[in-house]
């Protein structure tokens, strides 16, 4: 007995590749919601569906992981408690393939401000703790705030220098000059808005060291 076998055709489908982006990657508890930027693809353009495992929400009771099935969640509120969270996101075709990614948010303290009392610009050290200034500007540190004002003032009130870069420092120098200020004790004022939208001020003395 014989038998001839027949041909068959076989699709091969292509597998989705699953990615995303937060917005932001991480925040304060005074504003713990984020976005969610679906970015998945898949190279023969077939129709994909998601599924967001978005972990649990503000409501203590309702520990439970979120599933969420819309492409792009946004404004996903979570307690206001200081952690890292990972989120998932499973992408599958139309024809069934599968893919995932996951990505950490963060959620810090409100704002925290650190102000250095004293600094040098002629400072021979370099990169302190991965600080390229190493105390040659004073720079005042904030993190989780929406916006900082930086004021310095000589002891007759002048100002000599202001910013609301929390980024940029004073080298000690008068402001839109190249003149060096002298050696002595400084004002300053720092006025800083946490996301929440809560004001915190903060005056005290720097010394400029020569």
């Amino acid at each position: 007995c014989t038998s001839t076998s027949k041909w068959t055709m076989v699709t091969a489908h292509a597998v989705p590749e699953a990615s995303f982006m937060t917005d932001p990657e991480r925040t304060t508890i005074a504003k713990p919601f984020f976005n969610f930027m679906n970015q998945s693809t898949v190279i023969d353009g077939s129709a994909l569906s998601y599924l967001w495992y978005l972990g649990p929400g503000p409501d203590p009771t309702r520990p439970e992981n979120r599933l969420v099935t819309i492409a792009n969640p946004v404004n996903i509120e979570y307690a206001a408690d200081t952690a890292c969270k990972t989120i998932s996101l499973v992408a599958t075709s139309q024809y069934g393939c599968i893919d995932s990614t996951t990505r950490p948010i963060c959620i810090d303290p409100d704002i925290t401000v650190f102000i250095p009392n004293a600094f040098r610009p002629d400072s021979k050290l370099s990169n302190c703790d991965g600080d390229i200034d190493c105390n040659r500007k004073f720079k005042v540190i904030a993190n989780g705030h929406l916006s900082v004002e930086v004021f310095v003032f000589n002891r007759w009130g002048q100002l000599v220098f202001k910013t609301t870069n929390a980024n940029e420092g004073w080298d000690g120098k008068m402001i839109n000059t190249s003149e060096d200020c002298p050696q002595e004790v400084y004002i300053y004022q720092v006025n800083a808005t946490s996301f929440s939208g809560k004001l915190y001020r903060y005056s005290g003395s720097v010394t400029l060291l020569r």
